[in-house]
């Protein structure tokens, strides 16, 4: 564990969450894709915007195991996440015996950062540039709900008219593409039995894949007719290796107290304010 890269995972709660989200392995590629009838293509389309108009769940909250694989070290952590609609974010890391070693939360304007073990805290703005040594650009606090949950976000009129469908290979799917105000082109998998995301792809001008999210199953929320994925794979370009997230038991999208995302840190920790 002397990589530094597995020296973040391991030892920060907020930085192994944004790794979950940008760990990759090299050698990826777009995916192929054949031509759509015009009709098709058309209703193609309409299953995705109606997809796109389904609410994201306002608070989440749920366990998982993360598994890692970076530049040949690996490791598995238990963890716990909590989210509210649309940047507020609580992260812990616990020890076998259900310790939490790490915490990260975020009221979608600051960070706080505390390793309980060290008995220190690190905080800062999630607009300054220690948090973006964290969350490199151009990826915000919002992304992550839609990201983890298999969701189609951002999806605006304006934008619906640019999206281009295509089958994939083994037609069972169709895929799209369209592109952000941040200019991140979106390749998406749509599985036309489930009519669920499957794949979700943010790809930069150069056509180098920043992200790739599989999602390789998922679960129902009777109570509130939700889906979440249980396994969700993560690769792309900014982080040399790969991740994988298994839901473990809890899953509740009932409202968070404010108080979730705010600490009160125990007197003797050291804090240090980041710019």
């Amino acid at each position: 564990m002397n990589h530094p890269l597995v020296r973040v995972l391991v030892h920060s709660g907020l930085c192994a969450l944004i790794l979950v989200l940008l760990s990759a392995c090299g050698g990826i590629s777009l995916p192929k894709t054949s031509a759509l009838p015009a009709l098709e293509q058309r209703e193609a389309i309409e299953r995705l915007t109606t997809l796109a108009q389904e609410p994201l769940p306002p608070s989440v909250e749920t366990d998982y195991l993360i598994s890692w694989n970076i530049l040949g070290s690996s490791g598995r952590v238990d963890a716990v996440l909590l989210m509210d609609e649309p940047d507020q974010l609580r992260f812990s890391a616990h020890d076998p015996l259900g310790r939490t070693l790490y915490l990260a939360v975020s009221d979608g304007t600051n960070f706080t950062m505390v390793d309980n073990r060290a008995a220190t805290v690190r905080r800062g703005r999630v607009d300054g540039a220690s948090w973006r040594s964290v969350v490199p650009e151009p990826l915000i606090l919002a992304d992550i709900v839609p990201l983890l949950g298999g969701r189609v976000h951002g999806l605006t009129s304006a934008l619906s008219g640019q999206i281009k469908a295509a089958q994939n290979p083994e037609q069972t799917g169709y895929w799209f593409v369209w592109q952000d105000s941040r200019k991140l082109s979106h390749h998406l998998l749509l599985d036309r039995e489930r009519n669920l995301v499957a794949r979700h792809l943010l790809v930069d001008k150069k056509d180098t894949i920043l992200l790739d999210v599989s999602y390789l199953n998922y679960g129902l929320d009777e109570e509130t007719g939700y889906y979440w994925p249980k396994t969700t794979e993560v690769s792309g370009s900014i982080v040399k290796g790969k991740l994988l997230l298994e839901r473990q038991g809890l899953l509740s999208f009932d409202p968070l107290p404010v108080a979730t995302f705010f600490l009160e840190l125990p007197s003797h920790f050291k804090v240090e304010q980041l710019r």
